[in-house]
């Protein structure tokens, strides 16, 4: 497998919440037009023209060449760690059969990720104002009772929080008609799989307005398409257009099990998201798919095992070709989400509870990303001085974000190992 080379920049479209267009949702950097000054906007831009601009041909030139790109670090380091990243590097060698010395790709994108904006009925522990917009609306309005914690917040970046400076504004960047009309005509005639994220994709008229139009088209039957969702809204509409696509897979964004996912998902309920499963789960037929995709984080780590296996007691008693389990999502940003920022005890602890867990025979790839999982929860990855750091940041931003919501049950009512984990720790 090649170190550097990735399909994205020859086989991908990614938009971003806020309209901007990037490789892919692992990076940072939004791409310059050919001016090197403004940025690439959906509000502004068509896919045509940044596909061939001349950053995507300076990337695609030093792939190919074996150069590292800075939009792929995270990939890079997540790697360097044991980790699994989204680079992929099948098919390389027609990509670069198709790439002109220039760096020109000379073909459109089959493949696309479309986030559409951040309007989300959530509030979620690791999110923030990027993906959901209440969520930027809670820190403004907890900053508005105390200015110096919002202040805090800005400073202290990706550790407490994925910070923007536009609390409270919802992105709706395909609400200009002129963009989404030339968006809808691209994925209809160049398209055949694309993954809809939010905010949350079933709040969004236009998701569903993009169903409709490729059905008159008579493109529907070649999509694959998956949905990212919180499972707390269906809408019947979908039952007429999800059995004609190719396939379609749900990735069930499910941080835990009853009140843990609650919390972290916070206001969701977990009656409503087992009614959720349930109505996907009534017309898979035979090109629908159910993935359990988790944002695996420290408040969820130490139930990582109970959580396999209600999945696998939900799914009949087996992980098969209708229903599946991802590892793609632990949280690393912001930090104080991130597992390995606990006490080093609690996280052997852990750990060791992991360990008697096994996935059955057939799910070797389970049981390895399982296992790399546990590896990560002993090895220590910071500081002295960086953990005492986190873990105080940690409680200092759980605890007003708690109190505000007036949460029947706190973090420290939900981990109370955890609490005298850290009190332990910090007191030393």
């Amino acid at each position: 497998m090649s170190k550097v080379f990735c399909d994205k920049p020859f086989n991908h479209n990614y938009i971003h919440p806020n309209g901007k267009m990037r490789l892919c949702c692992t990076t940072t950097q939004d791409l310059p037009t050919d001016n090197n000054y403004n940025l690439f906007d959906a509000n502004k831009h068509s896919i045509d023209d940044y596909w061939n601009s001349n950053r995507m041909k300076e990337i695609r030139r030093k792939m190919i060449a074996g150069e590292k790109i800075r939009d792929c670090e995270r990939c890079y380091r997540q790697e360097e760690q044991g980790a699994q990243s989204l680079r992929q590097d099948e098919g390389m060698d027609d990509f670069i059969k198709d790439t002109l010395p220039d760096g020109t790709y000379q073909k459109s994108a089959v493949d696309m990720q479309i986030q559409l904006g951040n309007v989300c009925n959530l509030k979620c522990k690791m999110c923030s104002q990027m993906y959901s917009h209440m969520h930027g609306m809670e820190t403004r309005d907890i900053g508005e009772q105390d200015p110096e914690w919002l202040h805090w917040v800005k400073e202290q970046g990706a550790n407490v929080n994925n910070w923007t400076n536009e609390l409270g504004i919802k992105q709706e960047w395909y609400k200009n008609t002129t963009v989404k009309n030339k968006m809808f005509k691209h994925i209809s005639k160049n398209i055949s799989s694309i993954n809809f994220i939010g905010g949350e994709p079933t709040l969004i008229p236009e998701f569903y307005e993009l169903f409709e139009y490729c059905d008159q088209q008579g493109t529907l039957e070649d999509k694959t398409v998956t949905i990212v969702t919180n499972l707390t809204n269906t809408n019947s509409k979908l039952t007429k257009w999800l059995p004609k696509l190719k396939s379609w897979t749900i990735w069930a964004s499910v941080d835990g099990v009853g009140e843990r996912t609650e919390y972290i998902r916070y206001p969701s309920r977990w009656d409503k998201i087992l009614e959720s499963l349930e109505f996907y789960r009534n017309f898979l037929g035979d090109n629908g798919t159910i993935i359990l995709s988790p944002a695996i984080q420290l408040l969820n780590i130490d139930q990582l095992d109970d959580m396999i296996k209600w999945w696998i007691d939900w799914c009949g008693g087996e992980l098969n070709d209708r229903y599946g389990f991802t590892w793609l999502a632990t949280v690393w940003y912001p930090l104080i989400c991130n597992p390995n920022m606990a006490p080093r005890e609690w996280r052997l602890k852990v750990a060791d509870k992991l360990s008697k867990y096994k996935f059955d025979q057939g799910y070797k790839n389970n049981n390895e990303n399982y296992e790399n999982i546990i590896k990560e929860l002993r090895r220590d990855q910071h500081t002295p001085e960086k953990y005492r750091e986190l873990q105080t940041a940690f409680i200092k931003y759980n605890d007003k974000q708690d109190q505000f919501r007036n949460v029947t049950k706190t973090w420290r009512a939900l981990l109370p190992e955890l609490e005298q984990a850290i009190k332990k720790e910090l007191s030393v």
